[in-house]
């Protein structure tokens, strides 16, 4: 066991029917886990800068809510993080955040949504390969 973290025996339960909101929804880790979502039943919302296809069709999508948003630009303005706690989701699923001051930006807008269960930041780290030192910073060589 990792020190520090508690294991339960007891299985989490994921609520049947969720409003989910995954920022960078139709990239890499996005395209597969969009659909999976959809599947299980929750309402899936989609926030993606541009308009390109997911990596990976299928008819999911369809039933998927895409909103376009330039964060960087939108951070700057003050409206990214009011933008995704206005949808009132139950879960977030922050794929394309770069920097410390744009994640805290949405995580202290998000303070304030009384429904939200979940937040789930999953940063860039995969982009470096096997890890030389721990934790490794964002701006360690790049070897995938």
């Amino acid at each position: 066991m990792h020190r520090g973290w508690k294991f339960s025996s007891t299985a989490y339960k994921v609520p049947r029917h969720m409003k989910v909101v995954i920022i960078g929804g139709s990239g890499h880790i996005g395209s597969y886990l969009t659909p999976r979502l959809v599947e299980a039943g929750h309402e899936v919302i989609c926030v993606r800068r541009g308009n390109r296809a997911p990596y990976v069709e299928h008819a999911s999508w369809e039933q998927v809510t895409m909103l376009r948003a330039d964060r960087e630009a939108e951070d700057a303005a003050g409206t990214f993080a009011p933008k995704i706690a206005a949808l009132r989701p139950d879960a977030v699923i922050d794929l394309v955040c770069f920097t410390p001051e744009s994640n805290r930006l949405l995580t202290t807008e998000l303070a304030g949504v009384s429904n939200l269960k979940a937040f789930l930041h999953c940063g860039t780290i995969w982009i470096h390969g096997p890890s030389r030192e721990v934790p490794t910073s964002e701006d360690a060589p790049r070897t995938p």
